[in-house]
């Protein structure tokens, strides 16, 4: 009896960490895709773009509600917050598209 309740809460605590461990989802976006909204974000904030106007363009883009626009949205809070002030629109995409494919 006490190995199958050691078992059994074995296999839900490694069930929980492998759930925590798992990449956002993505629908179908890659990482790379993500990386790449990062820098044209990027770049339409150095071009002046203000935040309401990049939203814009994003519901031009993307203008159903999916998970694609959610993690676009997403991106554009950290380019245009505090995250994008230390970025270029290279480094915008790079960090990006890492921070995806590091699963967070």
């Amino acid at each position: 009896m006490n190995n199958s309740i050691s078992l059994f809460v074995c296999t839900v605590f490694c069930s929980a960490l492998t759930a925590h461990a798992a990449p956002y989802p993505l629908g179908s976006m890659t990482c790379q895709d993500i990386g790449q909204f990062a820098s044209q974000a990027m770049q339409w904030r150095e071009d002046g773009v203000k935040l309401p106007d990049a939203k814009t363009r994003l519901d031009q883009l993307r203008p159903e509600e999916s998970i694609e626009k959610k993690n676009m949205r997403m991106v554009m809070a950290l380019v245009y917050g505090g995250y994008g002030d230390g970025w270029t629109v290279e480094s915008a995409g790079t960090v990006m598209q890492v921070d995806c494919e590091s699963g967070r």
